[in-house]
């Protein structure tokens, strides 16, 4: 295929419920069709149209996102539904996967599901599940050939069946990955010089041309790229089962606009389309893991400086049919410690201490913190404990630190939280409380220099009631900067109507 012929736009996009609820209905009349000949049993469901819009809305406003247009030459040709299980938040939950069926049979269900993975994984997902009607065969069959497994018909719903997949279930293999920096090794590791840098690109494109050439359909690539240290390699080695074995997988810093531009006119040249992956990191991170390297591994700390300083995140209008941003976070480790406290990761054990200082602090918290009730069981705090330590190991979800005192019997003094804000770039947001009994000694000062110090990194963000002086100060005091006053944003029972105040720290 040349680079004079028509290749159709292809773009995954939020689905706009206001301009384009009655494609969403259509869409999901068909789907009924397909699966079980007729879309009666859609329309007899409780609620049947009406409640499908409603039950649209609602997933948007949860999980902002989880609803996707595919557009192929300005026209809306297929759509996506997704979610979390709610008895298990590690297990991504498609209810529907669809194409028009002009659509069909033309590789894009690959590019469905990996859009699947891209997001839900991105939620914390580590395996998906979906439902599939046997006698929609051609449905069927793409399930088979993909690594889906059958767990048997669903109760109540004659004819459906359960699948599910792991990240590495993808049983016709994985992607083929280039990345240019494996030309450089030797026997006696890698040798780097400017003339066997030029010759190993070259390679690294030859290859990926002929591959392109002989590629079936549902063929994709991943441009994987941003500084080196970043973790662009293990972002692959960790994510390779769930790529596709259409996937071909491109590692490379590319970090402007005019350094992509030869790897995506040689898949434009194949009609192949292009997901691109940016994998973030604080120059500071990056460094950092540059320097663990081996020496032959490793990157001059000008010249990576030199590309740091090159980056331009990829977009769209570059030729991507998406692209996800990967924030490489700073680790957090189990345990941090400050002169006079032990900030653990949550732990069941610590249900008896956090009831005795939540019941003997609610008049202090009553007024600030939604979530303060009057008296908290053992029971109740042994629940929330196992949720949060659930919490602590996935990645995008809050990581909450209980603050110990440094004495023979280790109080509860208080919690702090650090939660991955909704963008990425944003980096963190940070919450607190104190228990009554050790406000106003400094305890939460000294907790949030330590997280602060540990994110130094990152922008983090925290917000305070306009009524709540002494969290205002503290968050002054931990180098915060007031941005934002959000008017009329909550309500005290003891205050009334307060606003709400944002306060910022850049990465430093």
């Amino acid at each position: 295929m040349t680079q004079t012929s028509h290749i159709p736009t292809l773009a995954f996009r939020p689905v706009d419920l206001d301009a384009h609820l009655d494609v969403c209905l259509r869409f999901r009349i068909d789907a009924f069709i397909c699966a079980f000949g007729s879309a009666e049993p859609f329309l007899q469901s409780a609620g049947g149209a009406e409640g499908y819009a409603d039950w649209l809305r609602e997933k948007d406003t949860n999980l902002p996102g989880c609803l996707v247009h595919v557009w192929r030459d300005g026209e809306i040709v297929g759509q996506i539904e997704m979610g979390r299980l709610a008895s298990d938040v590690s297990i991504g939950y498609v209810n529907l996967f669809y194409l028009v069926p002009e659509q069909r049979g033309q590789g894009l269900g690959t590019l469905l599901e990996a859009y699947a993975w891209s997001f839900l994984s991105g939620q914390g997902c580590e395996s998906l599940r979906l439902t599939a009607a046997r006698d929609n065969l051609p449905a069927w069959v793409f399930y088979q050939h993909n690594g889906w497994q059958d767990l048997g018909p669903r109760e109540h719903k004659p004819g459906a069946h359960l699948l599910h997949k792991e990240a590495d279930d993808d049983a016709a293999g994985s992607p083929l990955v280039i990345n240019p920096d494996d030309y450089l090794e030797t026997e006696f590791g890698r040798e780097f010089t400017a003339e066997r840098n030029r010759r190993a690109w070259e390679l690294a494109y030859a290859l990926l041309n002929d591959e392109l050439s002989k590629a079936r359909r549902g063929a994709h690539v991943y441009l994987v790229m941003g500084v080196q240290g970043a973790g662009k390699s293990r972002w692959v080695s960790e994510n390779l089962g769930r790529l596709g074995h259409r996937a071909i997988v491109f590692d490379a810093a590319l970090p402007a606009r005019r350094h992509r531009e030869k790897l995506l006119a040689v898949t434009r040249e194949h009609a192949v389309p292009v997901i691109g992956i940016f994998v973030k990191a604080s120059l500071e991170l990056a460094l950092l893991r540059n320097a663990r390297r081996s020496p032959d591994k490793r990157v001059p700390e000008d010249a990576l400086k030199s590309v740091f300083g090159l980056l331009e995140p990829p977009t769209e209008d570059e030729g991507f049919i998406w692209v996800q941003t990967i924030e490489q976070q700073a680790s957090l480790p189990v345990t941090l410690q400050t002169p006079r406290l032990n900030l653990v990761a949550p732990d069941v054990g610590l249900a008896q201490k956090l009831a005795d200082a939540l019941n003997a602090s609610y008049e202090l918290h009553r007024d600030f913190l939604v979530w303060s009730k009057p008296h908290w069981t053992l029971e109740d705090t042994q629940e929330s404990l196992e949720r949060a330590s659930a919490d602590f190991s996935m990645p995008v979800a809050e990581k909450r630190y209980f603050l110990l005192k440094r004495d023979d019997d280790q109080p509860l003094v208080g919690c702090i939280g650090v939660r991955p804000a909704v963008d990425p770039a944003d980096g963190f947001e940070i919450g607190y409380w104190v228990s009554e009994v050790h406000a106003n000694r400094g305890f939460m000062k000294e907790a949030l220099a330590a997280l602060v110090s540990r994110l130094s990194g990152h922008r983090l963000r925290l917000t305070a009631s306009s009524a709540n002086i002494p969290s205002q100060k503290l968050a002054e005091a931990a180098g915060f900067e007031h941005v934002q006053t959000l008017a009329n944003a909550r309500v005290s029972g003891r205050h009334g109507v307060c606003d709400t105040v944002v306060y910022q720290r850049d990465a430093r």
